[in-house]
């Protein structure tokens, strides 16, 4: 009776690491992408949240939907040589909603840079050259999310 508890217990520990990760309650969006870490569905507003913002999630840096999965919101830089740091996340912080680096958090004008939106402190920092308007876009239509700065 014991070797049948233990090989219970033993099963019911294998199977609960098998379990598929938390997904998001609206899946019928179709704006669906799969990162590294989990499943971004676009089911809330996000908003540029960094050092111009006070982290804040304000309605003038919410992203808006401008391809099916590609989502921007302009902002304009007027220190150039400032590092501005920001991530992109809904008003709440929501694990699986704040999308910071994964990698490398450094942000050149026009390349895109893999997101993690399961962060906590990878914030991304890009230097403008020149002050101006500039574009800020998130990427779900691949693999892993991605943010992109570009020249507006």
């Amino acid at each position: 009776m014991k070797q049948h508890i233990i090989a219970l217990v033993m099963a019911l520990g294998l199977s609960a690491c098998s379990t598929a990760p938390h997904q998001p309650a609206d899946s019928n969006s179709g704006q669906t992408t799969t990162s590294t870490n989990a499943s971004l569905v676009m089911d809330r507003p996000m908003y540029l949240r960094g050092d111009f913002t006070l982290w804040d999630a304000d309605e003038v840096y919410r992203l808006t939907q401008t391809q099916t999965g590609l989502y921007s919101v302009r902002v304009r830089f007027m220190s150039p040589g400032k590092v501005y740091e920001f991530k992109v996340a809904d008003a709440k912080w929501t694990p699986g909603y704040n999308c910071g680096f994964r990698y490398d958090g450094k942000v050149s004008l026009g390349k895109p840079v893999i997101a993690d939106c399961d962060t906590v402190y990878n914030y991304f920092g890009f230097m403008p050259d020149r002050k101006g308007w500039y574009r800020i876009s998130l990427d779900l239509r691949g693999a892993t999310p991605q943010i992109i700065v570009q020249r507006d």
